[in-house]
């Protein structure tokens, strides 16, 4: 079966179970077993991919979801916020020295 057909994590994992399984097996040839090792390397790189896929995913949407929060430039709300944050302290006779 191509790796790619692995689309998840699960089944990665379901086949390197199988996998151990086999391998435990005293009378498995020499050469399936070195099939087998050369397959479960493949999976662990296949699982490797899955994963970093999943972070990227993870991490795309945890950007949108930022983007979608914050105000953009230019938004009159954010730039309110902003601007209010700037304003000197009406209590002090100018703008403060330290921020300068």
């Amino acid at each position: 079966m191509a790796l790619e057909g692995y689309d998840s994590f699960e089944a990665v994992k379901s086949r390197l179970d199988e996998i151990v399984d086999a391998v435990g097996d005293d009378d498995l040839p020499l050469d399936d077993a070195l099939a087998l090792y050369e397959e479960a390397v493949a999976l662990g790189l296949r699982a490797s991919d899955l994963l970093e896929e999943g972070i990227e995913a993870r991490q795309e949407a945890e950007r949108a979801s930022a983007d979608a929060g914050a105000g953009a430039p230019g938004d009159a709300v954010a730039d309110g916020v902003q601007a209010a944050g700037d304003a000197a302290d009406p209590a002090s006779d100018g703008p403060d020295p330290a921020r300068s």
